[in-house]
């Protein structure tokens, strides 16, 4: 039983190491005061890490161990889920948009607001917690996935301070929220590790599938309208260096 308990909080302190670039993301957005430009540029180098890790490692893996239907089928199923948790939460659709080009609401413009940005920014980091929780179970600590899933969260994390700060939200609630994000995370990450303990390879490939889906529809409905906006230069080539990082990474890690 104890053994059991110290696994799980293994798993919590690994959820928590990617989730640390939350707090980076949250100070800088707090204090740095970037313009549009610098924000959408981190949050192209994001979402081309995301990108990649969805496609380069996590899919690819899975297509590995289980058919290509299956993994089509998952990520498919994954897509969805989180599009049409998305869909729901609509006062949240700007809550990764630093609010100089598109402004997220304020809780005096629309009441509930706040709580829904809250749930909004809970979803989004679902996907990287379960796909993290069944990596250390299935193989253990993966450096690149984590590496990846923290250059990550420093751009989410920044954009959406920004954008809140902007709609004259407290720093209270701002550091409140994003600290709930990072505990959300590494509890999910370790809940995940512990449920998945029964599954077999097929089984553990689809549902990585599934989390690759749900990280693909997170990146393009989340980051990426924020990081093409008002068609910052460059952000293309952002983009596709943050694909390569994560190779980059990857290659170094082995």
């Amino acid at each position: 039983m104890a053994e059991g308990i110290m696994e799980e909080v293994w798993a919590f302190c690994w959820g928590m190491v990617p989730a640390s670039g939350v707090l980076i993301g949250t100070v800088l957005g707090l204090t740095a005061h970037l313009r549009h430009r610098g924000v959408a540029a981190s949050m192209s180098l994001g979402a081309g890490v995301l990108l990649s890790l969805a496609s380069v490692k996590v899919a690819s893996e899975a297509l590995m161990l289980a058919g290509a239907a299956s993994v089509v089928g998952g990520i498919i199923f994954g897509g969805a889920t989180f599009s049409i948790a998305n869909a729901a939460l609509v006062t949240a659709k700007n809550r990764k948009r630093c609010g100089e080009c598109k402004p997220q609401p304020s809780e005096a413009e629309v009441p509930g607001s706040g709580t829904s940005i809250a749930l909004g920014t809970a979803l989004d980091a679902v996907p990287e917690a379960l796909i993290l929780g069944i990596t250390l179970r299935a193989s253990g600590p993966d450096v690149a996935l984590v590496v990846a899933l923290g250059l990550s969260n420093v751009p989410e994390a920044l954009s959406g301070t920004a954008g809140m700060r902007l709609a004259s939200r407290s720093t209270i609630y701002i550091l409140s929220l994003w600290g709930g994000i990072m505990l959300l995370t590494a509890v999910t990450t370790a809940l995940a590790f512990h449920f998945l303990s029964g599954f077999g390879p097929q089984a553990t490939a689809v549902l990585k599938a599934y989390g690759a889906g749900a990280l693909i529809a997170m990146t393009a409905e989340t980051m990426i309208p924020e990081a093409f906006h008002n068609e910052p230069r460059y952000s293309g080539i952002l983009t596709a260096a943050g694909f390569a990082t994560l190779i980059l990474v990857g290659e170094l890690a082995g």
